[in-house]
């Protein structure tokens, strides 16, 4: 059975009255990803901004609905902007109150854009693809422009038999988040390839806040972090137990929730790291509290509690991006090539080497992780680094922000002229 695309009763009309559109496919699939929903706000944001004020027009999955919706309810500044259509690949559904989208649904003056995240590889690059077929199909018969930013992409899927090559060659315009993913696609894909950052940066620029005896935690059980949880968890209690023994002061150990839904859950994750390594991270002079929203403390409190912090330890990119633009010094654990990647592209990015992102958690690592947490010159000169680093991360991120809009605008334009041509001859 061929996918379907189904919708609200509002977003089939919102859909249907617009007179123009961006299609949007990227890293947020209706999940409570901290990363890909800002990811999404950002490139909503970006669309809205052009002339004319095309609807953005996001697909997910339909799997996801309920919790996309809650997402939606309560963060309607950062996504109510759009409508949203849901995928769904042939078999039944769950009564979901949603109606199907028929084909050519959408307006003929519209383009498609694959915004930010790190998906162009063997493990979502075939389902991004289908969602871009559908969502073409959506607009109607023919290829829609292509334009793409903030992309994380390994070899295999650029490569001429990748999932993502025929796409990414239709593109007029590809800005990559690392130098590794710049490699790859100019070494499969003709056209003008940018290295311009992460699609989330603009969701994350906030005024400074006072420093407190905070350590922020984060662990996320995923697969695509790691294939043995467990041991990501017993580096991570190592890594604090050295931090906590150098310093002087007790400090408060902060989890940080950065992806929370039915499918994944990062508070039952640290909740158990908790449960059986506490008594060890108190002993060391580590008292947990409580858990920190990333998503709310970044749309509603301006990050003021996740930016409070000395240091954070995670191995989540975003969690690892939002500290290196809040100034706070992080530690990334990297488990395997894909992170190894995030890794290098972050590091790269921000001017750093690699004591801090892309470890494997070992004691000397501890050793670096505590310099960098607790006052004295390494930590004065690396906040240094890091005030001046994301100045520049900004201004690169902000310069490929215009050439995307620049570029949509500019597909828009050529796309109704082609189908006005196209009508005339048919006519």
């Amino acid at each position: 059975m061929a996918a379907t695309l189904w919708a609200s009763a509002a977003d089939r009309r919102r859909i249907g009255g617009a007179d123009s559109s961006v299609l949007l496919v990227g890293g947020y699939d209706g999940s409570g990803n901290f990363g890909d929903v800002l990811q999404l706000a950002a490139a909503i944001e970006t669309v809205r901004g052009l002339s004319g004020s095309p609807l953005p027009i996001a697909v997910v999955e339909r799997e996801t609905h309920a919790h996309h919706t809650a997402l939606l309810e309560r963060h309607p500044a950062q996504l109510g902007g759009a409508a949203f259509v849901h995928y769904h690949e042939g078999g039944d559904a769950e009564e979901d109150g949603l109606l199907e989208v028929e084909p050519e649904s959408a307006p003929n003056r519209s383009a498609l854009y694959l915004y930010g995240g790190g998906y162009v590889n063997g493990w979502w690059g075939h389902r991004k693809a289908a969602h871009a077929d559908a969502a073409e199909r959506l607009a109607g018969t023919g290829s829609l422009p292509v334009v793409a930013s903030g992309l994380q992409a390994d070899a295999e899927t650029v490569a001429p038999d990748g999932a993502a090559h025929k796409l990414l060659s239709r593109a007029s315009w590809i800005g990559v988040r690392d130098a590794l993913s710049l490699e790859h696609v100019r070494a499969h894909v003709i056209g003008p390839v940018e290295l311009c950052g992460d699609d989330s940066v603009p969701c994350l620029r906030f005024p400074p806040v006072p420093v407190e005896p905070v350590v922020n935690l984060h662990l996320n059980p995923g697969e695509w972090v790691s294939e043995d949880t467990n041991s990501v968890v017993r580096r991570i209690v190592g890594l604090l137990q050295g931090l906590g023994d150098a310093s002087p002061h007790p400090l408060q150990l902060q989890p940080v929730i950065a992806y929370e839904d039915p499918r994944v859950s990062e508070r039952r994750a640290v909740s158990a790291l908790l449960e059986e390594h506490g008594e060890a991270l108190e002993g060391a002079g580590l008292t947990p509290s409580v858990p920190v929203d990333l998503l709310a403390d970044a749309t509603g409190n301006e990050l003021r509690r996740f930016r409070r912090a000395r240091l954070t330890v995670a191995c989540s990119y975003h969690v690892t991006l939002t500290s290196l633009l809040g100034e706070v010094p992080p530690v990334l654990l990297a488990d395997n090539a894909y992170y190894g990647q995030k890794a290098a592209g972050l590091r790269d990015l921000f001017g750093l080497d690699r004591g801090l992102l892309g470890i494997e958690g070992r004691a000397a690592d501890a050793a670096v992780a505590s310099g960098a947490a607790l006052d004295g010159s390494p930590r004065a000169e690396l906040l240094d680094r890091l005030r001046v680093a994301s100045g520049r991360v900004v201004e690169r991120y902000e310069r490929g922000r215009k050439r995307v809009a620049s570029a949509l605008a500019t597909a828009l334009r050529r796309n109704r002229l082609r189908r006005t041509l196209r009508w005339g001859r048919a006519a």
